[in-house]
């Protein structure tokens, strides 16, 4: 499992990982309220992919993760509730909500 990495989820790296054994990846993570179905950069070959969201608005978590969804070869919704970097604290997300 290739977990959800600042600057490392990316989709080149993805197809990377893949190709070296990982079965399933994350995005990176992708601030919810500027989520738009064209921003999921997708493959072919790069599924089963977990859809991995910031936020600190209930119905706007629930919007992005209902597009999410509807993506093909996203398998799952993450939510970031634990990242303790600076921009979590000033969005208040992740460890800060």
């Amino acid at each position: 499992i290739l977990a959800p990495m600042v600057g490392g989820s990316e989709l080149a790296f993805r197809l990377l990982a893949r190709r070296h054994g990982a079965q399933l990846c994350y995005t990176p993570m992708i601030r919810s309220e500027e989520f738009a179905v064209p921003l999921l950069e997708r493959h072919a070959d790069d599924c089963p992919l977990v859809a991995h969201f910031s936020g600190n608005d209930p119905q706007t978590l629930l919007d992005a993760a209902r597009q999410a969804e509807r993506c093909r070869g996203v398998v799952a919704v993450d939510l970031n509730l634990g990242c303790p970097q600076r921009a979590a604290r000033s969005g208040r997300f992740g460890a800060f909500l």
